[in-house]
């Protein structure tokens, strides 16, 4: 499986090397070097490794987490980041064998510990899993959330349900959430309404109460 995950994300990136080229273009016109972003995560067995990413922000420094209307945040960086075209980039660190299409999001290592992530120890991160569809605009609900340091109040959510996906992982779910990430593009609050919530029911309550105060 982890050989055939690699096969298809090198044909994926084959596939989509004009998308790329033009993603390339128009940021190295609009807003220069450099096009791709790099970011320490932490992945398989807690090794650091890069995640890809196209740049959607710019040269400027500032907090590791992103909130919604970040004056970093370039108008072209602002279409990649809703149409999810920032993350193509991320065919390489599968193909590099560093992650998955379906996993747990890559945590940055400075929200990381050993004991939170243990399910690290079993599976891979990856692209899209429950969280990056429940959490899809992320910028959005920290604002909602607000205070000092809302992601301390999203990180248990994510916590939550990446361990849930590592303890109930197989090929058919899998399946699944690939089917889901793809309607959740189109119409994110129909995928998260229709599929993911009535599969976290009755086992992951507090996801569903946190939806409806931060996520709708």
């Amino acid at each position: 499986m982890e050989l055939f995950s690699r096969i298809i994300a090198l044909t994926v990136v084959i596939v989509l090397l004009p998308v790329m080229f033009l993603i390339s273009i128009v940021s190295l016109i609009f807003y220069g070097f450099p096009i791709f972003f790099t970011q320490k995560r932490v992945g398989y067995n807690f090794k650091i490794f890069k995640i890809f990413k196209f740049r959607t922000m710019t040269n400027e420094k500032g907090s590791i987490i992103t909130k919604k209307n970040d004056f970093r945040i370039t108008k072209w960086g602002s279409f990649l980041r809703k149409t999810k075209l920032d993350e193509i980039p991320q065919l390489f660190n599968i193909v590099r064998g560093d992650m998955r299409f379906i996993g747990p999001r890559p945590e940055v290592v400075e929200f990381f510990d050993e004991r939170s992530f243990a399910f690290l120890k079993k599976i891979k991160p990856g692209i899209s899993d429950y969280s990056s569809i429940v959490l899809r605009n992320e910028s959005s609900i920290l604002s909602r959330i607000g205070g000092k340091n809302p992601y301390k109040k999203l990180l248990p959510m994510k916590l939550q349900l990446a361990s849930y996906y590592a303890d109930n992982k197989s090929f058919i779910l899998d399946l699944k959430l690939v089917c889901i990430t793809i309607v959740s593009i189109l119409v994110p609050n129909f995928a998260l309404k229709a599929f993911i919530l009535p599969m976290l029911k009755s086992d992951l309550p507090l996801i569903q109460k946190f939806c409806y105060k931060y996520v709708f």
